[in-house]
């Protein structure tokens, strides 16, 4: 595939709670906390990343019971959410994808970045995140 992706940015995980996937990732497997980034997410979560072994994990909380995350942990469980992409060119990409028939299922703007996701359907089952940063800026993932 021509140069559609820059870098693998981060791992999200969906969790019900933050203290049982940050006594795994951080006190058992020695991950480095990144910055905590509160509820500064698109969706009804909160979030907080950490950096272990070269890897930025997005740790995804529910802020809201009856909102999408806490939806897809009931039906889904917790677990791996999504892998994210840094992306140079989102059009480009999405070109790209699409003449191999992968399907969007959202694409948006986040504080000047363009975040995009491939349906799971088309990537089987998982969910494919893509990020075009914002023009001379940094998505904050920890480290990435």
């Amino acid at each position: 595939m021509p140069k559609t992706i820059s870098s693998v940015m981060k791992i999200n995980i969906r969790a019900r709670s933050k203290d049982r996937i940050n006594v795994l990732l951080k006190d058992i497997l020695g991950g480095e906390p990144g910055p905590d980034r509160g509820a500064n997410t698109i969706g009804d979560f909160e979030g907080a990343f950490i950096n272990l072994g070269g890897v930025v994990f997005d740790v995804m909380v529910p802020t809201d019971p009856d909102g999408g995350l806490a939806k897809v942990i009931d039906k889904h469980g917790e677990g791996i959410d999504s892998i994210c992409f840094a992306v140079e060119d989102m059009d480009y990409t999405r070109k790209v994808l699409a003449e191999n028939g992968i399907e969007f299922a959202r694409d948006q703007q986040f504080q000047g970045s363009r975040v995009a996701f491939v349906h799971p359907r088309d990537a089987s089952g998982i969910s494919l995140e893509f990020i075009q940063r914002a023009e001379g800026g940094a998505e904050k993932t920890g480290g990435n």
